[in-house]
């Protein structure tokens, strides 16, 4: 997997209703209107936005990671109105393995219109592709239809259940695992 073509080019895609693009803190009053309900953290690790001030800190963690290569992010931003309406990317970047983890939020108001999976295909294929990715990976809970049927439509194929492997908001959690290989292709 070549990780240092990825930040050195800094890949922008466009869909035919999307821009993805790097996160900015240019992005922070729409980062901040979709991270502030509470539906959309509701499934993940990471709590709802309180203040503006948790986007700006979300933000700045992106940038830092894309400084040191560790994760890297793309704003979903739908062409019609030029707002971000989310974010996905990838993380867990292993070199040796070639291999990533795929992961993304969308706003709660635009669930259930295919955005999730149609911001994600130019980065599944950009890995594949472009950096020599052998696997790709990610993970929701085992209740999240939404995000198994995004993973689904990115021709991932379910490989199990990960019982209580994650504590989301004091409970613990079962997580199903899709994966992708160049094998798939």
């Amino acid at each position: 997997m070549n990780v240092e073509k990825l930040f050195a080019e800094s890949p922008e895609f466009e869909t035919k209703r999307l821009k993805l693009r790097r996160l900015t803190l240019d992005d922070l009053d729409d980062y901040y209107a979709f991270a502030s309900d509470p539906r959309v953290s509701q499934q993940s690790l990471w709590n709802c936005h309180e203040t503006a001030e948790d986007s700006v800190q979300y933000i700045q963690r992106a940038l830092d990671n894309y400084e040191q290569k560790r994760v890297y992010l793309w704003a979903f931003v739908l062409k019609e109105t030029g707002s971000l309406i989310g974010r996905g990317g990838i993380f867990h970047l292993n070199e040796f393995m070639q291999s990533a983890e795929l992961g993304y939020a969308i706003a709660s108001t635009h669930w259930g219109k295919g955005l999730a999976s149609e911001a994600m295909q130019p980065i599944v294929n950009y890995c594949f592709q472009e950096l020599d990715c052998n696997r790709l990976e990610g993970k929701c809970n085992a209740g999240n239809m939404g995000s198994a049927r995004v993973m689904e439509k990115l021709g991932m194929s379910y490989e199990g259940l990960l019982r209580k492997q994650l504590k989301i908001k004091c409970v613990f959690t079962d997580q199903k695992v899709y994966a992708r290989i160049r094998d798939d292709l």
